[in-house]
């Protein structure tokens, strides 16, 4: 059975390879009611098929999938990415900012 990991990891090759894929707009998500929301402004899939974000501060973050609030996060680059799947066509996206 995949995992919503794997999903993304999959998605994310289909549409950028091991290229990035940023966003024009920030992944937002709130990990806790009283802190800032966490910003994701773009993502990758390495060649060993883990997933990074990066920060509004342009660091890249490796997610972990059982540490923390990671499931938030995977939740909602999910849906992200879903919506990305379904407005472009595959390898559209290589090297070049989405418009989500």
């Amino acid at each position: 059975m995949k995992t919503i990991t794997q999903d993304c990891i999959d998605i994310v090759k289909e549409l950028a390879g091991h290229e990035y894929l940023y966003f024009d707009t920030a992944l937002e998500v709130r990990t806790s009611p009283h802190t800032f929301p966490f910003q994701a402004w773009g993502v990758c899939a390495s060649p060993q098929d883990e997933l990074y974000v990066m920060d509004g501060n342009q660091e890249w973050h490796k997610i972990e999938p059982n540490v923390g609030n990671a499931y938030l996060v995977l939740g909602s680059l999910y849906q992200r990415l879903q919506l990305l799947k379904r407005k472009f066509h595959p390898h559209s996206l290589k090297g070049r900012s989405s418009a989500a």
